[in-house]
C-alpha cells in the first residue's frame, strides 16, 4: 500500500520534507499563503528584484548546498561578492579579522587595534591554548562551551552577533552540535579549540566555499 502523508506548511522546511518523503509516499503539501516558499521569496524594489528573506546560505553546513543540487539548482549557485564581516560595536562598524569561524577568532593577535574586545578579554582568548581540554561526550550550548574556552566577552561580542543573525537564537539556547558541528567535533576530541580551527583552515578544500543562493 502507498502511504499518504500531509505536510503542513510550504516553506523551505515543509518543501524539503515533502521532497524526502515522496520517494515512498504520496505527499500533499498544505499552505495557507497564496504562494509557497515561506520566508524564502523575492520582491521588487525600484524595479530591481530583491530577496525579502534569506539571500544566501552558509556552505560550511553542506545540507543546503546538497538540497539545491538535488532539485537541479546546483549549477545556479554562485559565490557571493567578497566583503568583510563587520560588527557595529562602540558606535562604529568594526571588521572581524580574517580567519574567524562564525566569529571565533583563530588568531587572537589579529584582534589588536580592532576595538572589538577589551584587553582583558583578548588575553582571556589566549588561555585556550593552555587550558585543559577533556573530551565532551554530551551536547551543550554554544555559550557553555565557548564561554569556558574563550571567555564570556568573546561569546557576547563576537560569536553571538553572527549566530543570532543566522539562527535567530541566543548562544545559551543553541546546541553546539546543531549549529557549530566542526567546533563540536573539536570538543568531542578534547583538543584546544583555536589551534584545531587553524589546522582545519589550512587543510585542502578548507577555503570558504560558494555560499550564495540562486536568484
Amino acid at each position: 500500500m502507498t502511504r499518504s502523508v500531509i505536510v503542513v506548511g510550504g516553506g523551505i522546511s515543509g518543501l524539503t520534507a515533502a521532497l524526502r518523503l515522496r520517494a515512498d509516499a504520496e505527499v500533499t503539501v498544505l499552505e495557507g499563503a497564496p504562494v509557497i516558499g515561506g520566508k524564502l521569496r523575492t520582491g521588487t524594489l525600484a524595479g530591481v528584484p530583491v530577496d525579502e528573506g534569506a539571500e544566501s546560505l552558509m556552505a560550511l553546513r553542506p545540507e543546503a548546498v546538497h538540497l539545491a543540487e538535488d532539485v537541479g539548482l546546483g549549477d545556479d549557485l554562485c559565490d557571493p561578492a567578497p566583503a568583510p564581516t563587520t560588527l557595529w560595536s562602540h558606535g562604529a562598524l568594526r571588521p572581524l579579522p580574517p580567519g574567524h569561524v562564525m566569529g571565533i577568532p583563530t588568531d587572537p593577535d589579529a584582534l589588536a587595534g580592532t576595538g572589538l574586545l577589551s584587553d582583558e578579554a583578548a588575553a582571556r582568548l589566549r588561555l585556550d591554548e593552555t587550558l585543559p581540554a577533556e573530551p565532551q561526550t554530551d551536547d551543550m550550548s554554544v555559550a557553555e562551551y565557548l564561554g569556558g574556552r574563550l571567555g564570556q566577552e568573546a561569546v557576547d561580542r563576537l560569536v553571538e552577533p553572527l549566530l543570532g543573525g543566522v539562527y535567530a537564537g541566543r548562544p545559551d539556547r543553541l546546541s553546539l552540535r546543531a549549529v557549530l558541528p566542526r567546533v563540536a567535533a573539536v570538543a568531542e576530541r578534547g583538543e584546544p579549540l583555536l589551534a584545531a580551527l587553524r589546522e582545519m583552515r589550512t587543510q585542502p578544500g578548507a577555503a570558504a566555499p560558494r555560499a550564495e543562493s540562486p536568484k
